[in-house]
């Protein structure tokens, strides 16, 4: 009798924990709590085209409603105010699910989350960065994208006749 109280105590704080991390990914997704906003484009075509009018990077976030350190990476470095800052003022940010965006998923190579994957608006891979980081790696990142991305136009420049 222990043992069946056991598990169905087991089976339905697991259900209440996939239940809450779903409605609050999915009612919420990527907003974060310190005030620190981003407005995240939900398709990448729309997306796409905004970072060549504009001449910036795209941003991708790949997370799902399950993963607990996308959540992490949500709160402790998207939810950041100065890195929230820099995705707004320097990128193209998009957020898409992992679970629904499997095609756009598979071809950029997203095999674990959290994901981030930066294109320059011709579609050139600037990073492809794994897991979750802090601020401080995430910021490193972000640099880095914007370091490449400023090589590849000075290279196209200096090609033009």
């Amino acid at each position: 009798m222990v043992r069946r109280q056991f598990i169905w105590c087991l089976t339905i704080t697991t259900a209440m924990l996939v239940s809450s991390a779903h409605t609050g990914f999915a009612a919420n997704p990527l907003k974060p709590s310190t005030g620190a906003k981003i407005n995240w484009h939900k398709d990448l075509r729309s997306a796409h085209k905004v970072a060549v009018a504009e001449n910036k990077p795209l941003l991708v976030v790949f997370g799902a409603s399950w993963c607990g350190y996308c959540h992490k990476l949500e709160r402790e470095t998207l939810g950041d105010k100065a890195v929230a800052g820099l995705i707004t003022k320097e990128f193209v940010p998009v957020h898409l699910d992992f679970d629904k965006d499997t095609k756009v998923a598979k071809i950029l190579d997203v095999e674990s989350l959290p994901c981030t994957v930066i294109l320059t608006p011709d579609a050139d891979l600037l990073v492809h960065n794994t897991g979750y980081s802090n601020v401080r790696q995430y910021t490193e990142v972000l640099d880095s994208a914007l370091a490449k991305q400023a090589e590849i136009q000075q290279t196209k420049h200096a090609e033009l006749p």
